[in-house]
């Protein structure tokens, strides 16, 4: 009950804070004392579910962002049409250029109790820690609709509805492959307000951040030279995307 309880309050004082207020102003607007909406963020009491719906009113958001939590024992069954995305977690990394650093962000996936094949999607956008996602700079919520060769996610910023975020992301040929490639474009915010695209990496697994990884998520001289051929980023599947990794398992 604790960690669903400081899931809940980590939610509240990201959204409180995203909207410009502070505590007191919060308080005030739940009728609630400062004292009990701190508690409410800390996780150290439960919040009835009547006050988890005023906080999301008060919020403007919808209650389910509140209460997205991931229990230990959710399990992510096989789909028919995909076999590569069936665990709660998976790690994204892709280079940006105006930080010139790689960018680390956690997609965790959930089945909807309606029906198990919809599944929901959390993505925490640029994170420093993967065991502190709920620090992240930007957190998404959507649907993840998989094919067999493909997976498509379409996402919202929930502190920004007008961000809208998609994913695309090419299945590995191997269901145990660790890790493939696809696409991030979205609404770029920091120094410029366009749409912006990038290549990513999507692995089951936590990666170190290395040269390789640069090697496959930076545009190279193919990609440069597809973009001016064909007027279109193509995003194409490594060779040798992990190669010694797949070979292991042969």
């Amino acid at each position: 009950m604790v960690k669903i309880s400081q899931h809940v309050g980590q939610r509240i004082r990201k959204y409180r804070k995203s909207k410009g207020m502070t505590i007191e102003a919060f308080s005030d607007k739940i009728n609630k004392s400062k004292a009990t909406l701190s508690k409410y963020e800390n996780g150290t009491i439960t919040i009835d579910i009547e006050t988890l719906l005023d906080i999301a009113n008060a919020l403007e958001i919808d209650l389910i962002n509140l209460i997205d939590y991931k229990s230990p024992y959710a399990n992510i069954k096989q789909f028919s049409k995909n076999v590569y995305f069936n665990k709660p977690e998976y790690y994204m990394y892709y280079f940006d250029g105006r930080q010139k650093k790689i960018i680390k962000s956690l997609l965790t996936l959930n089945p909807s109790h309606q029906d198990d094949s919809d599944i929901n999607v959390t993505l925490y956008n640029r994170i420093e820690d993967f065991n502190y996602p709920e620090k992240c700079h930007h957190f998404y919520t959507g649907k993840l609709i998989p094919y067999d060769t493909v997976t498509h996610i379409y996402l919202t910023n929930q502190i920004n509805a007008t961000e809208k975020a998609y994913v695309c992301i090419l299945n590995p040929n191997r269901a145990n492959s660790p890790a493939t490639v696809g696409m991030y474009a979205g609404l770029g915010t920091d120094s410029f307000f366009a749409p912006v695209a990038f290549k990513i990496l999507v692995s089951r697994e936590i990666l170190e951040p290395n040269d390789e990884m640069l090697n496959i998520i930076k545009l190279d001289k193919d990609d440069y030279r597809n973009y001016r051929y064909y007027n279109m980023m193509v995003i194409n599947r490594p060779t040798s995307l992990f190669v010694t990794e797949n070979n292991k398992d042969k």
